[in-house]
């Protein structure tokens, strides 16, 4: 980013926050909370529809990874068109598919249709996780941008707890379809308003420089109450007209190769203990209600530790909060299995969890934000977090493999076994060594100065 103090991204990010800049912000954070009721929709709607349907435990767990699949093309997808096009196109786009997959959802009939809802659903949710957050650090001052991302991130576990209200609320009354139906309908009311509210961002219009960039970056400023332009700056350097043409230069490439790396590594520990800690608690306590009384403590740690370490990433640093954030979370997967049945000692690990579980997010998503100059932040996001949804899948399973033995005495898999019995304790000491060797990872991420 040009240092011209009278470059517009220069006011915007060195003055005080203004109203503005305010509403952008909040209405990503209302986008990623209904990001946080529509992914688990389908969890708090499975009992039901898994007895009204005579599903089995295959076909249920494969409808809950159709989402997963969603995600990935959304983030490959949708994250390319914010660069090229804009965010604000993006995000637009984005809910209208969340709307419809969670209509169809609503309206399936069976295993197909179902799927198919999941997967438009999961487009939209990919999509925004690489566009939302970014137009709200984009709009808000330099001291304050990694708070923002971290407000708009600590949505998503407050999307989860409302989603667990409203599935209480109308399970009895409406069946399964009510929760789809809600969660359609969230999308749609917010669609309008976003259209006439949300803004464009001054760092795609600045950086990438698309037709009419100069009306309608001061269309922007306008809104802003920042001065008017009559030229547009210098593009960056190595700025090309196609984003995929940019993107694929070595010296991203090789950037994108590490992250990638990071991200899968990171989220293999985290889909394993955030997808294997409540059965585990319920499985430990000999109570079902167990597990989900550890969920919601989780949940409220998240949303504390996401905007506690937002905060502290402005103040001592990304990749400080990054160390501290995985180390803890690898510490925490580790007493985790030592502590899983004791009670009151989950009273502290949970909340502590979802805090690391969230702060680190925050952390590695910011990470990887500042590892792109602005006209490419969305793509490398959306590529860097489709790599993370490889380890999503694979930690929960190679989780069950391992646990699994504790009961076989074999530890099997598939194309290799032998024997051998793992504690829990053993189980969640291994998995917390990814988490140790993603901070590795991340911390050779390049950083690309904000202008300040």
């Amino acid at each position: 980013m040009t240092s011209d103090p009278l470059d517009p991204r220069q006011v915007l990010g060195n003055r005080r926050m203004t109203l503005p800049q305010y509403g952008v912000i909040a209405l990503c954070v209302l986008i990623n909370l209904i990001d946080g009721y529509d992914i688990l929709a389908l969890a708090q709607a499975g009992s039901a529809l898994k007895r009204e349907w005579g599903l089995s435990d295959a076909a249920l767990g494969t409808l809950l990874s159709m989402n997963l699949v969603g995600m990935a093309l959304g983030a490959l997808g949708v994250s390319p068109v914010a660069d090229q096009w804009g965010r604000r196109p993006a995000i637009l786009s984005c809910l209208v598919f969340m709307s419809i997959g969670m209509a169809i959802s609503a309206l399936s009939q069976g295993f197909y249709s179902m799927a198919a809802g999941r997967i438009v659903t999961g487009i939209g949710i990919g999509g925004m996780t690489s566009t939302a957050g970014m137009l709200a650090l984009e709009y808000a001052s330099f001291k304050r941008r990694e708070f923002a991302a971290s407000c708009v991130a600590s949505a998503y576990p407050v999307g989860t707890i409302v989603g667990a209200a409203v599935a209480v609320a109308v399970l009895d009354g409406y069946g399964w379809r009510g929760i789809f139906w809600v969660g359609s309908a969230l999308s749609l009311v917010l669609l309008p308003i976003a259209f006439l509210w949300l803004a464009e961002s001054l760092d795609y219009l600045l950086a990438r420089q698309p037709k009419n960039a100069i009306p309608r970056t001061n269309t922007m400023l306008r809104r802003m109450a920042i001065p008017e332009i009559g030229t547009l700056p210098p593009k960056p350097e190595g700025a090309r007209s196609a984003v995929l043409a940019e993107i694929a230069q070595p010296f991203h490439l090789k950037e994108l190769a590490k992250l990638f790396l990071a991200h899968a590594l990171n989220m293999f520990a985290w889909y394993y203990i955030i997808n294997w800690g409540p059965p585990l608690v319920s499985e430990a306590g000999g109570s079902d209600t167990a597990g989900a009384a550890y969920s919601a403590w989780v949940s409220y740690g998240g949303i504390a530790g996401g905007l506690t370490a937002g905060f502290l990433c402005g103040v001592v640093g990304v990749r400080r909060m990054m160390w501290f954030t995985m180390l803890s979370l690898a510490l925490l997967i580790a007493l985790f299995g030592r502590f899983a049945g004791d009670e009151q000692a989950l009273w502290v690990i949970a909340p502590l969890m979802g805090a690391a579980l969230f702060g680190s997010a925050t952390a590695n998503w910011l990470t990887i934000a500042y590892a792109f100059p602005p006209q490419l932040r969305a793509t490398g996001l959306g590529f860097a977090t489709t790599a993370g949804r490889v380890g999503s899948i694979f930690g929960p399973i190679v989780g069950g493999i391992l646990l699994n033995s504790r009961s076989t005495g074999v530890i099997d898999f598939e194309f290799v076994a032998f024997a051998g019995t793992l504690s829990l304790a053993s189980v969640c000491l291994v998995m917390a060594v990814p988490a140790v060797l993603s901070a590795l990872t991340f911390s050779r991420a390049r950083r690309i100065e904000r202008g300040r």
